[in-house]
């Protein structure tokens, strides 16, 4: 990837609003449609040390896929301020000045699990770095980083569907947000979400806190761009519905039944 910071910043199209905000009409281009969000993907690169698949542990392809399929929310990091200082002037007029930057280095991912705990095992995996018995590391060689420490990609795309068919692919203009962590590592040996109470019958959903290094890149990067684009590809994230409809579609609603005139019922036609 480049290590730019950023690519020159520009806006796709103009927009064709004036003064009143009316943005009705069939005549709209895509510059003229709001941002919707709670359509992402969630990716992870994990490290190989403790998800190699040694003595029978997850593997990291298994545990990314849970990861993927889990994830029902996403915090992202606080926003970066920009430090300033003030220098008075005469008759309390003041200027101010950059002196610097404040930055968040966390996230957090809501995930749904399910029988068999496995979003709690997977971090209950990747957490074991640190034996919380011993209270230093079996696993480590050198301990250093790359040894504990992963990637996550957080991927947001308008509403749509890809990767139906062959030639249905994701592209560029289909994503809308990206954010790339590095030297990634879960800070929450997850717990506390397993409480139980004979009056709350419902869903596990747990609340990880990551740490990752420096600062996300994003979207503004051409090269982070391309490399979304090549990582939704890269899976077929509609592949087992469209599936189901397709063998709908060659019989499999054949076996559908409607009520009859007389109280029976009778086959669905195609």
């Amino acid at each position: 990837m480049s290590t730019a910071y950023i690519d020159a910043i520009k806006v796709e199209a103009e927009t064709g609003l004036d003064g009143s905000r009316y943005s009705g009409g069939a005549n709209r281009t895509v510059s003229d449609h709001p941002y919707v969000k709670g359509y992402f993907y969630v990716f992870f690169g994990l490290p190989s040390t403790l998800f190699g698949g040694a003595a029978g542990g997850i593997t990291a392809e298994r545990a990314m896929k849970y990861l993927l399929v889990s994830a029902e929310a996403y915090t992202p990091p606080g926003d970066r301020t920009i430090n300033v200082q003030d220098i008075q002037g005469q008759g309390g007029v003041d200027a101010s000045f950059i002196t610097g930057q404040t930055i968040t280095r966390e996230f957090s991912i809501q995930y749904k699990d399910y029988w068999g705990a496995p979003i709690f095992r997977i971090h209950r995996q990747w957490t074991s770095y640190i034996n919380p018995y011993l209270g230093g590391s079996i696993f480590a060689k050198d301990f250093s980083s790359t040894e504990y420490k992963g990637a996550c990609m957080v991927i947001q795309t308008k509403p749509l569907a890809r990767g139906t068919g062959a030639k249905d692919t994701w592209k560029k203009e289909d994503i809308i947000k990206v954010d790339y962590f590095d030297g990634v590592q879960p800070i929450t040996d997850i717990k506390s979400a397993f409480d139980a109470n004979v009056t709350d019958n419902s869903f596990v959903k747990p609340t990880v806190q990551y740490k990752f290094d420096g600062y996300p890149l994003d979207e503004t990067n051409a090269d982070v761009l391309t490399k979304a684009v090549t990582v939704m590809n890269s899976q077929q994230h509609f592949e087992k519905v469209g599936a189901l409809y397709e063998a709908l579609g060659q019989g499999g609603a054949d076996q559908i039944v409607i009520s009859g005139g007389t109280g029976g019922t009778t086959p669905a036609k195609s």
